[in-house]
């Protein structure tokens, strides 16, 4: 049976639906776009994400990651291209949503480069999304973690304690211990080691 491209809704038309109040009628038309306008709609999606508006800036992350694989490398390089920490924050949180929906960005090369350039920055949100990411890529993001732990910024060594001892793996328990132990660490990072610990057990 062909399809009457006339009744089909327009890009307009979808996102408009898109920016309406309702989760339900975003997430439709999120995947409409996938469908009909895959190219034109990453386009406009990309564009807020740097945006003041907080509520279309999460929608647009949102719904960027519907789009899977294909918008990988538009992220990618929209994160290296800018110096806007909203514009690169936002790019992050679109890796974790496709983290969260595939396996298949646990073992990315370019993926890790990419977080490797994010946890340089200062910007505090910054380091927290990139930690965030880290902790989505699970057991692949471990060796990364461990090193993180031991930072001598206090935020990434203490988020990221937090967020190795969510992992399951035979070798985190005995690492915090380590760390726990390690008397040339940060008594507030041997802390959070300890305390980690209480929640692995």
């Amino acid at each position: 049976m062909s399809i009457n491209k006339d009744s089909l809704p327009s890009v307009d038309q979808l996102f408009k639906d898109f920016e309406h109040p309702n989760p339900n009628i975003n997430r439709s038309a999120c995947i409409c776009m996938k469908e009909l306008y895959p190219q034109e709609s990453i386009s406009k999606l990309i564009r807020n994400l740097d945006t003041k508006d907080v509520d279309l800036r999460r929608k647009s992350v949102i719904c960027l990651s519907y789009f899977g694989e294909e918008v990988f490398l538009p992220i990618s390089n929209l994160f290296y291209s800018t110096n806007n920490n909203i514009t690169r924050v936002s790019c992050l949180k679109v890796f974790i949503k496709l983290a969260s929906f595939s396996k298949d960005y646990q073992s990315r090369e370019d993926l890790f480069d990419l977080i490797k350039i994010a946890i340089e920055d200062n910007s505090y949100e910054m380091i927290l999304t990139a930690i965030s990411l880290l902790r989505q890529l699970e057991n692949k993001s471990i060796p990364f973690l461990k090193k993180l732990c031991r930072d001598n910024n206090m935020l990434k060594a203490k988020a990221s304690i937090t967020a190795i001892s969510e992992l399951n793996d035979t070798s985190i328990l005995s690492f915090l211990n380590e760390l726990a132990e390690d008397d040339s660490l940060d008594k507030f990072i041997r802390e959070a080691a300890i305390d980690a610990i209480s929640l692995k057990k």
